[in-house]
């Protein structure tokens, strides 16, 4: 094993040309009872500070959506973590700030790595988040995460490549993704505490930096910058997973993808709100990325259930697309976030995008045609979905 001198100044050498994550499992391997250990990881806080000065006066540096959304299982009602109820009460004052800015996958050189929860962070919170990540290494061929699997471990890949994949119908596995240096997995069981979505295999031997939930938790609640920095990443990584998922975005190319994801505005809502009314015009289209809504019509002056919205799903569409009033209200169950693309925004795009336009007008006419068999008595809705009687 090299001597502690020398980890110190890989480390050192690797975050000069901004290879952060790398740097950062240089330094892990430093026992921590050395005093080269503390001094290590007050170097990188002085060279994640002073980077982070010079890559301020130029053009921010962006995030990269994932490489291939895989939907995350819906959790039951009040499943969340404690991590999740910080990052929750850290957005509550600045629910419309998303920051989606999107280009390419891998930072330019000697720039800082987007790994959003390094974004923004004082050089005190860093050292403090550096020190309760654990290096992981794991060999070819082992699984990290397995489909269906609990554990609320989030990653990042320092060296190494791993592949994402889940099982199709046929119970076949399907690769969806690969995973290399800068690449970070695991985090929406860590703020949501869901099922895993997938199995992440290394095809080659990987270090893996590894932040166990507890750690997390511990030092969000010491340094608010932190949550603050997670609850964006959340959002960014939800919106993300849901245009990549939806079947309405998924004409879209990355590029343009990225473009649509930039003009909707995050709404924290709340139990009972009203977010569309029947007989009045939607305001624009909703994704929700967090929380539950029911929908209802009236009739005989009562309400009727007629539909339920979860993770994922689009609303708004038929009084946008037919330039009329909803035809149902929609109020939330359980609190959450929703995304809203503002009507002027989602008419330039189906206008641009004509295969959204379509895939948008053929959704609007499955739930007209839900909404008739409900309200014709020949279809109920319960809490497995419609249901033909």
């Amino acid at each position: 094993m090299a001597d502690v001198r020398e980890l110190k100044d890989r480390a050192a050498e690797l975050a000069g040309k901004g290879k952060l994550i790398q740097a950062i499992a240089v330094a892990k391997a430093i026992p921590p009872r050395d005093p080269g250990h503390a001094e290590a990881h007050a170097a990188l806080a002085a060279l994640y500070a002073r980077r982070a000065a010079v890559d301020a006066e130029g053009p921010p540096a962006r995030e990269a959506p994932t490489p291939e959304a895989v939907p995350a299982p819906s959790r039951p009602a009040g499943a969340r973590t404690g991590l999740a109820r910080i990052v929750s009460a850290a957005g509550a004052a600045a629910a419309g700030d998303l920051d989606v800015e999107i280009v390419e996958a891998r930072p330019a050189a000697g720039s800082l790595p987007r790994v959003p929860i390094f974004s923004d962070l004082p050089p005190d919170a860093f050292v403090a988040l550096a020190r309760a990540m654990e290096l992981r290494t794991v060999a070819k061929g082992e699984p990290v995460l397995e489909e269906g699997g609990s554990g609320a471990s989030f990653y990042v890949v320092a060296t190494g490549r791993l592949a994402v994949s889940r099982r199709d119908d046929a119970g076949r596995p399907v690769v969806l993704a690969r995973l290399g240096e800068g690449d970070f997995f695991g985090e929406m069981a860590l703020l949501s505490g869901a099922p895993r979505a997938a199995t992440v295999t290394a095809e080659e031997a990987c270090e893996l930096l590894e932040f166990a939930p507890e750690a997390l938790l511990e030092v969000a609640r010491g340094h608010p910058p932190l949550a603050t920095s997670l609850r964006r990443f959340y959002r960014r990584r939800l919106l993300a997973n849901a245009m990549a998922t939806s079947p309405v975005f998924r004409p879209l190319g990355p590029e343009d993808r990225a473009r649509a994801m930039a003009r909707f505005r995050a709404r924290a809502v709340a139990d009972g709100e009203r977010i569309v009314l029947e007989g009045e015009p939607s305001d624009g289209l909703y994704v929700v990325l967090d929380g539950a809504l029911d929908v209802s019509k009236r009739r005989a002056g009562a309400e009727v259930a007629v539909g339920r919205l979860r993770e994922g799903d689009v609303f708004g569409e038929m009084s946008l697309l037919r330039a009329a009033p909803a035809s149902a209200t929609v109020v939330v169950r359980r609190g959450g976030t929703l995304l809203r693309l503002p009507r002027a925004d989602f008419d330039a795009l189906v206008a641009a995008h004509p295969p959204v336009r379509e895939r948008m007008a053929e959704l609007a006419d499955e739930r007209a045609e839900s909404l008739d068999a409900i309200l014709s008595g020949h279809a109920q809705w319960t809490e497995d979905g419609l249901v033909l009687i």
